[in-house]
């Protein structure tokens, strides 16, 4: 059955009815009400009201011809929109007109926005997360040991560096030291003090050399960094084994066998046990059930006593290497995968660059790095993210001072340093160092501090590019160009300038008087206060051959004074022709000068 022709509004062509549809009334729609503030047409916005009320009745044929219509009324029409009058911008508020007037520090250039909590705040040194109870709050400071604390301190910000020295540091490195000793320095520029302490954290004398410490003492210094003293882990390793004693005391450790394979066993067994069997449990509304036999070490139940005497026999080499190591009884329950009973001390028999053979025991990093903060009296212990789940409310960190009845200090994680097109690990860095690739630490083509600084970058241009990156907990990476764009703009600033002519072509100058042209040339050209230096301009002159085309061999070229070349800083009052022979410095080009 046939329909016959709807009578349409001008502006709508016959052949667009067959394709009437809602979305297509939409778009008309979106192109009137556009075409009707641009040209407001009284006829266009009537047309418009009635195209929606259309719209409306689902009638999407007759509301694409009022819209249609509507905008070729509006296109056709004299009519001008008045222009909306500016929002005035409220005035800033008096906490922003001050922090506008504040300095900002003259290496960085940039303002330091983060500023942390003083340690009065920190009795609580974790905040707690949503699912956490209190009985697992491990991170909480009892009000005797913080009030004991401020008092030895003074309640002032103190932080610490602490590299291992298996390497030399690179610009990540950097960013860790501007962090921590820039904490204590907004400190100190509030009226406070503040404080960092540079400590190497050297229990792993196996991969440790003094060589690697010097270098880390050069950079930290070259860099403009002052710790308050340099302390090493090595200097509390009496301290560290009494206090594994009185952990062992208390039936917090056990000497366990388990070989790396077995220990790797037990920890799977209990993701198993804590990633289905528990939820399963708790998804079927039941008790979880006890933790399976293989989930944990056989050697878990040993007596206080054993376990002090098996110890003894570790200090002592009586163990060999893998034999035997020292377990913190963590807690298995829990959902923190960090608090699986952690190594303490293994065995390794490897002379240390400063205690020599005195112990063949050392303390693991999980173990020394909470412990040694404490005795250190830090207020703030600040790492990168990867180290979030040891230092969380119910970690290792926190477990270990709150058995050991220690003062806690805040830990504070941020997104370590990542450079597009650059290699920041250290471990890599030394694959390509001793693996012969690269020409030691100091390559060039390294981003370690001792490579950068000998391919030209200054201190100044490192903390300036640290402070540019800022410090945040989300993970970021930087392009290298903002690197280079840091170093432009120092350069830019401070440096002479000099020119150089990279693909010399040979002139000569006729004209000139004897003994050539003097001229002065600025050494900077936005600062005069650099000076100039007095030149000579010669009769013979090289020039860059991107600077000069020649269209054939052995033909004269008209030059006009835009196409013309001249050394720099050099005023030529004619121009007339210039003769080409062969294009390299042994055949001149002539020019009159």
């Amino acid at each position: 059955r046939t329909q016959g022709p709807r009578r349409s509004e001008p502006g709508l062509a016959a052949a667009d009815r067959c394709s009437m549809s809602k979305s297509g009334a939409k778009t008309a729609k979106t192109d009137a009400v556009k075409a009707s503030r641009k040209r407001p047409d009284p006829e266009g916005l009537r047309l418009i009201e009635e195209g929606e009320k259309a719209f409306e009745a689902k009638d999407f044929v007759a509301a694409t011809e009022r819209f249609v219509a509507a905008k070729a009324a509006c296109d056709a029409s004299t009519v001008q929109a008045t222009a909306k009058p500016k929002k005035e911008k409220p005035p800033p508020a008096e906490k922003e007109a001050v922090a506008d007037k504040e300095p900002k520090p003259a290496d960085g250039g940039v303002e330091q926005k983060l500023v942390l909590k003083p340690p009065v705040e920190n009795i609580q040194a974790k905040p707690l997360r949503p699912d956490m109870d209190a009985a697992h709050n491990y991170a909480l400071n009892a009000a005797e040991d913080h009030a004991a604390y401020l008092k030895r301190t003074g309640g002032g910000i103190r932080t610490r560096f602490p590299p291992e020295p298996n390497g030399y540091l690179h610009i990540g490195h950097a960013k860790a030291m501007n962090f921590n000793f820039g904490q204590a320095r907004l400190a100190r520029e509030a009226g406070g003090s503040g404080a960092t302490v540079m400590r190497f954290d050297d229990t792993n004398p196996a991969a440790e050399k003094q060589e690697y410490i010097d270098s880390i003492l050069d950079s930290v210094a070259w860099l403009g960094h002052t710790p308050v003293a340099v302390t090493y882990s090595s200097d509390y390793f009496p301290q560290l084994y009494d206090l594994a004693l009185q952990l062992i005391r208390s039936d917090g450790a056990y000497v366990c066998h388990q070989t790396a394979e077995e220990i790797k066993a037990s920890r799977m067994a209990l993701r198993n046990y804590h990633g289905k069997v528990k939820l399963e449990a708790k998804a079927a509304g039941k008790p979880p059930p006890p933790l399976p036999p293989a989930a944990s070490s056989p050697f878990r139940g040993r007596s206080v006593e054993e376990n002090l005497l098996l110890f003894e026999r570790m200090r002592t080499g009586r163990f060999g290497e893998g034999e035997a190591v020292l377990r913190m009884k963590g807690d298995l329950l829990s959902d923190n995968s960090s608090l699986w009973d952690p190594a303490a001390y293994r065995v390794l028999f490897h002379s240390h660059p400063r205690t020599g053979d005195e112990w063949c025991v050392y303390p693991t990093y999980d173990y020394t790095h909470c412990i040694v903060d404490s005795l250190e009296d830090i207020s703030h212990s600040l790492c990168t993210l990867e180290f979030g789940q040891r230092q969380a409310v119910d970690g290792p960190y926190y477990w270990l001072l709150h058995a050991l009845r220690l003062y806690k200090p805040v830990t504070w994680e941020y997104s370590r340093l990542n450079i597009t097109h650059t290699l920041m690990s250290k471990r890599k860095l030394k694959f390509l160092v001793e693996g012969g690739f690269v020409c030691g630490w100091d390559d060039p083509r390294l981003p370690t501090i001792e490579g950068l600084r000998r391919r030209g970058f200054s201190a100044a241009m490192l903390n300036r590019f640290c402070d540019e990156v800022g410090v945040t907990k989300a993970a970021m990476t930087a392009r290298w160009q903002v690197v280079e764009h840091v170093a432009r703009t120092a350069l830019d600033a401070s440096a002479p300038r000099r020119f150089a002519v990279l693909r010399p072509l040979k002139v000569e100058l006729r004209g000139l008087a004897a003994g050539g042209k003097p001229f002065e040339s600025p050494n900077h050209p936005r600062n005069a206060e650099m000076g100039a230096r007095r030149l000579v301009l010669p009769e013979t002159i090289y020039i860059d051959r991107d600077d000069f085309r020649e269209a054939r061999a052995s033909v004269a070229l008209p030059r006009t004074p835009r196409c013309a070349q001249r050394p720099a800083a050099v005023s030529w009052r004619q121009r007339t022709r210039v003769g080409v022979g062969r294009a390299d410095a042994t055949a001149p080009s002539q020019v009159d000068a």
